[in-house]
This record gives C-alpha cells, structure tokens and sequence, in this order.
C-alpha cells in the first residue's frame, strides 16, 4: 500500500465487521472506524470502548478516540470528520473503501474535498486459507452442530406418531419451533448462537431457506439445517441432515439416495488444485444420472437449484464458492458441501458437511451419522 493512501472500513456491515476483526481482534456492538496504511493500523472508537479496544486488538494497532482527535460536540460522532483528521494527523492525501461503504458517507467525502476510492479487489483475500488456530476455532463451532443435531434427531425419533399421522412429544404435537429451541439451548451450552436455524418439513422443505413452522409430520422429509456461531470467537459451523419419523415412501427414499450419492461424489472431488465448479458439476452429474432434472415448473425452479458448498469462517459464507464461481481450491480453505433436491408434492432433501481442503483431499471438521429413515 502507498505510504499515503489508506483503507478505511466501517464497521456495521457484515464484510466489513469482520474484516476489522480478522484485522484487528476487535470488535463492538456499535460502528466504528478502521484504517490500514503502509505506516501502521488504526482504530477510532469512542471513548467507552477505548480500553477494551486497547486491550483486545493485535499488537502494533493504534487506538483513537474523536476526542483524541480534537473532535468536539457534535463533528465526535461525525464518520467523515472523524476521517479527514485522522488522515490530517497522519498526513494521508487519499484513501480507499471498500464496497460495502455507505454510500451517503462516501459523498459526503467527496464534498469536503478528500480524495477517495472504491476498492476494486477484496479487503481481505488471505482470509480464504485458514491457519492452524482458526481451523480449531471452527472445528469448536462445528462440533457444537453436531451437538445439537445430535439432540434434534434425538427429539424427532423419539416421537410418537397419531392417527393424523402427527409427530407427537409426549401429548402434544410435535413443532418445528420445538425442536427448534431444543437445538438452541443445546447450541448455549456451547456458548454459541444458533441463527435462523432451519427446521422444516413436508412442502416447507421444498424451499430450501425457509425455517419451518407448525407440527411435523410422519413419513415426510423434515430438513435440519444448523448454523452456530461462537459467541467467544465469532467463527461458525455449519450442517445439515434430513430425516424421516416413520417408513418413507419410495420415491422419497430414492430422493434421499440420489442426495448422499451426490454429496459422497462431491467430497471426492475435493483437493487442491481443482476449480470449485467440478466440485459442483459431480454432485450434478449424479442427480443427471439418476434422472432427476433441474427445471422450471409452473413458475418454480425446482430440482438443485442452489450451489454445492460455500466457504466458512468469520461470515457463514466466505470464498470460495462451490457452484460457478470459477474459483480454484486450496488446501487450508474451509467449506461446506451441500447438494440438495427440492421437488413440491414429494419432499426437499439436503445433506451438509463443513470440510478442511487437504493436500490429500478433505478431512471432516466433525462427523455426525447419516441417517434418514427413524423407524
């Protein structure tokens, strides 16, 4: 980087929240600023988070307050005067931002005359390959998951079926909303946070982002998807599962085959080297082969109709992607993989392990069974 030109993040953005901890260690429920220059790191935080700042930030990281930056009143709490000052203070002629920038801020930097641009390349591109530490980090988060899974499939399987062919726990109905919070008091125990996990079943797991309500029914596919986040270290895991209380019907356990085929063929594929869209292309190849299409029926796609995988670290989706991201894998990357089929009338079906990229191939984070049929 030119001794005169920085990078300014603000914090508040999920990119940018965690590129400043990736970058710095820290981080705070409020926005704050981060600057990278050729010189040193910065950050301005107020004066109430100054001392954690100091305390919890990598060494060699500078910490500010407005008013150590002669800000008063008002201009203290100003983003953009709190910037012209501390490239004032380090005599810094122009600065860079990342995409995610506010935009109102951006021009209002503009007006005052400070020589700013988008950064066109990621703020962040070695945060790919994780190290040793991070590895085990996630590897605290995943086993977590497979905790919770653990207790999810538990609670399912021991239900009791009535003549409505409803899930029952104990006498009354088995919820996708109780399984739900057995899986977050789980993920506390952990001391993680479990977001927007997903637990839908019948016709609501033919989409694969909704999070399921109302009672849970025998002999239909019930998808489980969870994904804690530390609350320590701010990493995340993720799996999924797909279950079913009771016989399935046939074409429901043909579904469910052609998926954990598809994902055995796709974690083959995965080693260093290989672009990430073979990885997709062989759980494709499988679904193909098997004979279930991904079409456009009466207005909704169905079939596979999302990526194979994704990366995970700081944010529950990082590079690279597993899909046509055209991206190569490299050993230390850490991802998911996850085919799936979702078909309206018959049933969704996805199958999710978080995966290390070895310089022999992959090893799991944590395994957790495979089962689909819980008679």
């Amino acid at each position: 980087m030119n001794r005169l030109t920085g990078l300014i993040l603000l914090s508040g953005s999920s990119p940018s929240t965690t590129n400043i901890r990736y970058l710095s260690g820290f981080t705070a429920p409020d926005p704050f600023l981060y600057l990278q220059t050729a010189a040193g790191n910065y950050l301005i935080v107020s004066k109430m988070e100054k001392e954690r700042a100091v305390r919890q930030s990598k060494t060699g990281t500078c910490v500010y307050t407005p008013g150590e930056l002669g800000l008063a009143g008002k201009k203290a709490n100003d983003f953009g005067e709190q910037i012209r000052k501390v490239m004032e203070l380090l005599g810094l002629r122009r600065v860079q931002v990342p995409k995610d920038f506010p935009a109102g801020l951006f021009q209002f930097l503009q007006k005052k005359g400070v020589a700013v641009s988008i950064r066109g390349t990621p703020v962040c591109p070695e945060r790919s390959i994780k190290s040793r530490e991070e590895i085990a980090l996630l590897r605290r988060s995943q086993r977590a998951a497979v905790a919770a899974m653990k207790a999810a499939v538990g609670l399912i399987e021991s239900s009791r079926i009535d003549r409505q062919n409803r899930l029952l726990a104990g006498k009354i109905p088995l919820t996708s909303d109780a399984v739900r919070r057995r899986i977050n008091q789980i993920l506390i125990e952990h001391d993680c946070a479990g977001n927007d996990t997903i637990v839908a079943g019948g016709e609501q797991a033919t989409d694969p982002h909704e999070r399921g309500e109302g009672p849970l029914h025998a002999g239909q596919s019930i998808i489980l998807d969870i994904f804690p986040r530390s609350e320590k270290s701010g990493y995340w895991g993720d799996i999924t599962r797909t279950v079913c209380r009771g016989p399935a019907p046939q074409e429901l356990k043909k579904l469910y085959g052609a998926v954990r085929a598809a994902q055995t063929e796709a974690l083959r594929a995965v080693k260093p080297g290989i672009c990430a869209d073979e990885v997709h292309k062989a759980a494709q190849a499988v679904f193909l082969q098997r004979g279930f299409e991904t079409v456009e029926k009466d207005g909704k796609h169905i079939g596979f109709i999302h990526g194979t995988g994704h990366g995970v670290g700081l944010d529950i989706h990082e590079r690279p992607r597993l899909g046509t991201s055209g991206e190569t894998l490299e050993a230390g990357q850490v991802v998911t993989v996850e085919p799936g089929l979702y078909y309206p009338g018959l049933g969704g079906v996805r199958i999710e392990d978080t995966v290390v990229v070895t310089e022999a191939g992959f090893r799991y984070l944590a395994t957790s069974p495979k089962k689909f049929e819980l008679l």
